[in-house]
Parts: structure tokens; sequence; C-alpha cells
């Protein structure tokens, strides 16, 4: 739930942004959790109801606005009859503006065209929440129409833009802010990212449920408040984004001493993914960076909000930078085990393994293993290190 939550919230808070490497980034992030068939992936159901009073509000604005639209296009009609007639000698008269389609949740199955429309009518904002991986999987790998290049533009806020033949237009995203939230089993993630070279593995914070083999006691009275709890809490949010859709910009920023603390922390943290793990590592460590920082303005947002001291420029408290910290401490683990899965690591292990016992050389090993020789330093550590063992 928590892991869910952090995705979802990030995509609640507008006009938040913080300077990262002289750009101006916001806190959306992107979330992925593992599990198993009914491995207990539901809990993340009470996460998207975080931002569902949100949703809902803007989908009944959306009905308002559509109702009023089409009342006009009655009347502008009359009106160009009448017109046409020549009994109405002023000019023709304008047909209405068609009304954006608002909503918070972006559905996963869409194509790339409709993935740009609900970004551009609702200001480049939105976030796709779906528990079923396979279903933006489906969507993303078609030969026409995939909208993976927009989810990794997005990320950076990048802009995108998509010509539509049909209409002869074109729709631009100057500035996007999606936030993802998805769930599925190991299998359904390869589909939708098939290999650590995929730019979509280091934009995301991977999170593995591990299998319960107990029967959970479905009649725990101690949830059956939570419907009534995450409704209350879906309300408590659309007051905070009502308040944050006020303001032109609200700022976060680190402290000088944070600032320092966060390079050589993630300097250190680099260093350390390439070498326990591989060179092709260092764009995960990159971006965990980006995505330390977005969960530190996520925090300190929310901290200041409840307290009542949300003003134009809020610092990071040192409790926020080290939560936040210790976040990406234990997701990195997560994001390792995927790396692994999607590299077919712990194939490639018993091949080395095998390979190791009929005497050949860790160079002859990696020629074998990976189709050159760069990675024998990989195979060493896998065959001389109990901890890769």
């Amino acid at each position: 739930f928590f892991v869910g939550a952090l995705g979802v919230v990030s995509g609640l808070l507008p006009n938040i942004t913080g300077l990262y490497s002289g750009k101006w980034i916001t806190p959306n992030l992107y979330v992925y959790v593992l599990a198993g068939y009914g491995g207990g992936k539901g809990a993340l159901d009470f996460a998207r109801k975080l931002g569902e009073q949100i949703h809902l509000d803007k989908r009944e604005t959306a009905k308002i606005q559509m109702a009023n639209y089409l009342k006009e296009v009655e009347v502008s009609k009359k009106r160009l009859k009448i017109y046409n007639k020549g009994n109405d000698t002023g000019e023709p008269p304008t047909p209405p503006t068609k009304p954006p389609i608002l909503m918070l949740f972006i559905p996963a199955n869409n194509s790339k065209s409709g993935i740009y429309q609900l970004l551009e009518e609702n200001k480049g904002r939105g976030i796709i929440f779906e528990s079923e991986g396979d279903t933006m999987a489906d969507a993303i790998k078609q030969d026409y129409g995939g909208y993976s290049d927009t989810l990794r533009k997005a990320f950076h806020h990048e802009y995108a833009d998509f010509f539509r033949r049909t209409n002869n237009e074109l729709v631009e995203i100057h500035r996007p802010e999606l936030s993802l939230v998805l769930s599925s089993t190991f299998n359904q993630l390869k589909i939708l990212i098939p290999s650590v070279e995929n730019g979509l593995f280091s934009r995301f914070l991977f999170y593995e449920l591990k299998q319960n083999n107990k029967f959970i006691n479905v009649f725990d009275d101690r949830k059956k408040g939570y419907q009534e709890y995450f409704e209350q809490a879906g309300y408590d949010f659309k007051q905070l984004y009502n308040h944050l859709e006020k303001h032109d910009k609200v700022i976060f920023w680190l402290t000088d001493e944070q600032k320092a603390r966060f390079v050589e922390l993630f300097d250190e943290k680099k260093e350390k993914l390439i070498e326990e793990v591989d060179a092709t590592m260092a764009g995960t460590a990159n971006r965990l960076g980006v995505i330390a920082y977005r969960i530190m303005m996520l925090f300190t947002v929310l901290r200041h909000y409840e307290a009542g001291n949300l003003t134009e420029n809020n610092r990071c408290s040192d409790i926020d930078f080290d939560n936040a910290m210790r976040i990406i401490e234990r997701l990195e683990k997560h994001a390792q085990t995927v790396f692994e899965y999607l590299n077919g690591q712990p194939e490639k292990k018993k091949m080395a393994k095998m390979l190791h016992d009929t005497g050949k050389s860790f160079g002859e090993i990696s020629n074998i293993v990976f189709g050159d020789e760069t990675h024998k330093g990989t195979i060493y550590k896998w065959l001389t290190n109990k901890k890769y063992k």
C-alpha cells in the first residue's frame, strides 16, 4: 500500500517544483509492485482511493461541461439555419468549442494518440494506475500507437508531440507531469520491460511483494474500517489538491548541507551498484537520485501542509531527507532483484558455474555467457565471492 501510495500522491501535487541538475522537476514517480498471482497486490486498491475523489470531481465537471456544450451546439445549429435563410445579416454563428475530457486516472488500455489527447486536455498531468501490468504491455507493444517513448519522456518532463492524420492536428505536451502505479507478476513485467536496456527499467521504483504461504484471516475486524478510512483520506487529498491548484508555483529546496550529503551518498551508491551488480546499473543509480529527490519533495509538501505552514518556499527537514534515503536504500535492493531477473542472471550464474567447473578462464566464460569478454569481472565476482553464489 505504502509504495503504491507514493506513486498516487506524487500525482496529486500540482504546481510543486524543485531545481534538480539545472531543471525544474515535479514529484511524479513511476512505481511498480511485483507479486505472484493472488499474492496480495489488492492493497493497491486502497492507494488508488487517495485520488478517487479528485478523479470523480473531474469526471462530474466534464459531464456538466459536455451537457452545456451539447445545448450550445443545438443553439448554434438553429442560428446557422436562420443565417443560411438570409434572415440574419450579421456574422455566421461560431460553433462552440468542445470541452476537454477531464480525469485524474488515465486508462492504461490506450493508444499513443489517446494518451497525448488526455494529457493535453488535463494540463499535461495525470496518473496511470493499472493493477494488471499486461494491460499496459499489450497497449505499448502495438506496432502503431505504442506509447513507451511517451512514458520515457514524461519521466523527465520532456516535450512530446504527436500528429493525428485523421484531423490534421498536432498534439503537443510541452511539460508532461505523469505518475505511474503498476503491478503484475514477473512474467507480465517482462512483456512491458523486456530487458534492462529498455529505458523504462531505470525509471521505475520497484517493490517485490513476497508470497505469503498462509491463508490470511479474511474476517479480521481490524480491516472493517479500511473502506471508510481511505474514502475519507480521498477527501483530505482533494482539499490538498484544490489548495495547490490555486498556487502558481510552490518551491521545494534542500539546505547546502543536505545537498552535499545527497551528492556524496549517491556517488557512493553509484560506485557500489556498478561494482557489485553491473556497469549498466549506472543509469539506475542516476535515476534513483531523481526519485529520492522527488520523495523528499513529496514528504516536505505533506508535512508543511499538515502543519499549516506550506508557503511558496519550503525547506526539506532532515527527517524527510533521511526517510527518503531509507526508502531508496530498501527499494534499491528490489531493483537489483528485477535487474537480475530481466538480465537472465540466475540462469547465467548457473551456466558460469558449470563452465568454471570445466576449467575455463573467466574471459572464456564471459565470452560464452555474454558473447564477449567485457563481463569477465562480473564472472569473477559470481564465482569467487560468497555473496554472489
